[in-house]
């Protein structure tokens, strides 16, 4: 690969190890608890190191520094946004990136490191598929869909500063109809084949129109389809855990509903990975 150098170029990876160094050290001063967020920045960091071994091996280094630079910063300033104090995860996490940083900026890595040893004589990290959590990052990919609905909302109905939020998380029997839907659709975009398998099941054959509507709109648009189907329980504990955090990020109370237990119309628009949302 031919290195490309030019002075925005240079000035920008400058701003982004300036960056880097600022990060790394205001999350080695924190010290919190372990949270549900702590298994979506492993999940990451080992998703990612999967992605840089797979760069290695093509030589891609522009590939390889946009995942370390870049996406792993991103990655864990959302975390620090969230909340995350967990000085056991932060460790872990910051003794991969400077690793993952040691081949092209050696001076920085060993400047961050605050393990033992140097981290040019350190063993390369292996990406643990056991540390990779499919749930977690949907789950926090619905938190970030919510936020980025909530300001859509807040747009449409002109409004600076909501009183109130309420969520509502979907009806139990739209997760079953979803799982299936996504599974069918990999065979199969003909609507009637997939409401044949979607109508074997009882609960699901007892909904007619409203199972009707909803696969008629997701077969159309995909985009409607979560990448993981998560359950009720886990989307309500996600966003329950993300609850003050959305507060304080809309300066708002917010409320957290099942749609099942509730006759507010908007309740009804809630649907796997897509939240219902009032705004008062």
């Amino acid at each position: 690969m031919d290195v490309v150098w030019t002075e925005e170029l240079v000035l920008n990876y400058k701003n982004a190890l300036e960056r880097i160094y600022a990060l790394v050290q205001s999350m080695q001063k924190v010290d919190g608890k372990a949270q549900l967020v702590d298994a979506w920045i492993l999940s990451r960091v080992h998703g990612r190191l999967k992605k840089i071994a797979q760069s290695m091996g093509n030589y891609d280094l522009r590939e390889l520094a946009s995942e370390v630079y870049f996406a792993m910063y991103d990655d864990l300033r959302w975390y620090v946004r969230r909340g995350g104090m967990n000085p056991k995860v932060i460790v872990e996490v910051a003794d991969v990136w400077c690793k993952l940083m040691n081949p092209i900026t050696p001076h920085l890595s060993e400047e961050l490191h605050t393990g033992e040893g140097l981290i040019s004589a350190s063993s390369w990290p292996i990406a643990a598929e056991e540390k990779i959590n499919r749930k977690a990052e949907a789950g926090e990919e619905l938190l970030k869909e919510t936020m980025e609905g909530m300001r859509k909302v807040l747009k449409l109905a002109k409004m600076e500063k909501p009183r109130t939020f309420t969520l509502f998380i979907a009806e139990s029997w739209r997760y079953e109809l979803m799982a299936v839907v996504s599974r069918e659709i990999k065979v199969t975009r003909d609507i009637g084949e997939i409401m044949r398998k979607v109508l074997e099941t009882e609960e699901l054959k007892m909904k007619g129109k409203e199972v009707s509507t909803i696969v008629t709109s997701v077969v159309k648009d995909t985009s409607k389809i979560p990448p993981l189907v998560i359950s009720q329980e886990e989307e309500l504990k996600t966003m329950l855990d993300a609850k003050e955090f959305l507060e304080k990020e809309f300066e708002c109370k917010v409320e957290i509903l099942i749609a099942d237990e509730s006759t507010q119309p908007k309740a009804k628009s809630a649907l796997p990975g897509k939240v219902g949302i009032l705004v008062e």
